[in-house]
C-alpha cells in the first residue's frame, strides 16, 4: 500500500499541527527535537509562507528575541548571531537535554548558517505579506546580524564564511550536515560551500532593505570560484579547510548555491547538471553525498541518505535559474518516495532505487512536512 497525494498532504498537515508551538513557530521534530532550532525553524517557515505566513512571523520574532548579545565560548554565543538550539520548556532539560546542557548550555549558538537563513526569511516574509511593521520591529536585530556577518563569521580560510567551535564539547560541524560529517577529515576553521551562497544572498537582502553592511560580507564570487570549483567534476567542492586543503567531494550542498549571487548563471547550469549524475541522483531523490566517495554510506545520517528538505532547497534553486523540468523531477521523486514510505521522516536511505526507512531518522520533522506541502503546491501550480 502507498499513500495517495491527498493522503500525504493530510499526513503533512497533521505532523505540522503536532509540531506547532503555542507561540506559533514549529518545533524541529519528534520525538527528539521538540525545540526551537534556528536553521530548521527558518526553513520550515519559508516553505510554509504561502500556506500560513503567521508561522514565519512567529519564527522571526522568537529568534530575534534570542539573538546573541554577548561573547560566551561555552554557548558559542556572539553578538548578532542567531541561535542554533533553544529549549523552551524546563522538561526539555530534565527529560532529554540535561547532558547537552552541561556540555554547552542553552541557548546554544553553534550554527554557521542560522543567521543567514533568518535574514533571508525576514525579507521573504515582508515581501510576500507586505508586513512592514514586523520589518521595522526587527531592524535592530537585522543590523546586529549584518555586523556579525561582516566580522565574526569570517575567521581565516581566505576570508570565507567559516566556523570553528569555541567549546571543545560543542558541535564539531556547524552547517546543516552537523552530525556524522566528522567522518570526513576537514581541518578547522571550515568554510562550507553552501554557507558562501547563503551569506552572499543575506548580504544582498540587507542591502535591499537599506541596512548598512560592509561589502566584504557578501564575499567574492571570483575568489570563491577559484577556491571551490572542481573542474573535473564540474561542480563545487564540499569545503575548504583551515589548512587550505579542498574537500573535493561531490555533494548536494553545491545545489544550495543555485539562485544565489555567489555564482553566475553559467556555473549554476553546470552545478544543476552535475546534481543529476548517477552518484547523487536516485529515483527517490538527491543523495547528500556522492556514492563514488570513500566516505559514502547510504544508511548514514548525513553521508548518502536523502533529506526531503535538502531536495526542497535544491528544487527552489532549480526554479530560480529556470530549470522547471528538473525541479519537477526532484519534487516528483521525493513525493513518490514518501508515498511509498507512508510517512514523512527527516531522512531516508535509497537501496537500489527504493526508499528505505531508517531507525536513526525522526519520524516527524517540520522541514520534511513543509517540503511536502511546498512540493504539492508546485505540482498543482504546474498543472
Amino acid at each position: 500500500m502507498t499513500l495517495t497525494r491527498p493522503q500525504l498532504e493530510a499526513k503533512a498537515r497533521d505532523d505540522l499541527a503536532r509540531l506547532r508551538s503555542p507561540e506559533g513557530w514549529l518545533q524541529a521534530g519528534l520525538p527528539r527535537f521538540a525545540r526551537l532550532f534556528g536553521r530548521d525553524a527558518c526553513i520550515s517557515a519559508w516553505q510554509l509562507l504561502p500556506d500560513d505566513p503567521t508561522i514565519a512571523a512567529a519564527t522571526i520574532r522568537a529568534l530575534a528575541v534570542r539573538q546573541g548579545r554577548v561573547f560566551d565560548r561555552r554557548r558559542e554565543e556572539e553578538p548578532g548571531k542567531i541561535a542554533h538550539e533553544v529549549p523552551v520548556r524546563l522538561e526539555d532539560l530534565v527529560r532529554l537535554e540535561l547532558r547537552k546542557h552541561f556540555r554547552w548550555g542553552f541557548p546554544y549558538y553553534g550554527s554557521i548558517d542560522a543567521t543567514a537563513w533568518w535574514v533571508r526569511l525576514v525579507e521573504q516574509y515582508a515581501t510576500r505579506t507586505g508586513d512592514q511593521a514586523l520589518l521595522v520591529e526587527v531592524t535592530p536585530q537585522l543590523e546586529a546580524a549584518g555586523r556579525w556577518m561582516a566580522g565574526a563569521a569570517r575567521i581565516g580560510v581566505e576570508d570565507f564564511v567559516a566556523y570553528e567551535r569555541r567549546n571543545p564539547a560543542g558541535l564539531l560541524h556547524q552547517g546543516w550536515r552537523d552530525s556524522d560529517l566528522g567522518a570526513v577529515p576537514i581541518v578547522a576553521p571550515v568554510a562550507l560551500v553552501e554557507a558562501q551562497g547563503y551569506y552572499a544572498e543575506a548580504a544582498a537582502v540587507l542591502a535591499r532593505l537599506g541596512i548598512p553592511v560592509p561589502v566584504a560580507a557578501a564575499g567574492s564570487p571570483e575568489r570563491f570560484d577559484a577556491a571551490f570549483w572542481l573542474a573535473d567534476e564540474e561542480t563545487y567542492a564540499l569545503a575548504v579547510g583551515g589548512d587550505g586543503a579542498v574537500s573535493a567531494i561531490v555533494t548536494s550542498n553545491a545545489g544550495h548555491l543555485l539562485g544565489t549571487p555567489i555564482i553566475d548563471d553559467a556555473r549554476a547550469q553546470q552545478v544543476a547538471d552535475r546534481l543529476f549524475g548517477d552518484d547523487l541522483w536516485t529515483e527517490a531523490g538527491l543523495r547528500t553525498h556522492s556514492s563514488a566517495d570513500a566516505h559514502f554510506d547510504p544508511d548514514s545520517y548525513h553521508r548518502g541518505s536523502v533529506w526531503p528538505h535538502d531536495n526542497w532547497v535544491v528544487h527552489e534553486g532549480l526554479r530560480a535559474i529556470g530549470r522547471e523540468d528538473d525541479a519537477a523531477r526532484v519534487r516528483r521523486a521525493v513525493l513518490d518516495a514518501l508515498c511509498r514510505l507512508e510517512l514523512i521522516p527527516e531522512l531516508y536511505a535509497v537501496h537500489g532505487q527504493q526508499p528505505v526507512a531508517l531507525g536513526v531518522s525522526q519520524p516527524v520533522q517540520a522541514w520534511a512536512s513543509g517540503a511536502v506541502l511546498s512540493f504539492l503546491a508546485a505540482e498543482r501550480e504546474a498543472g
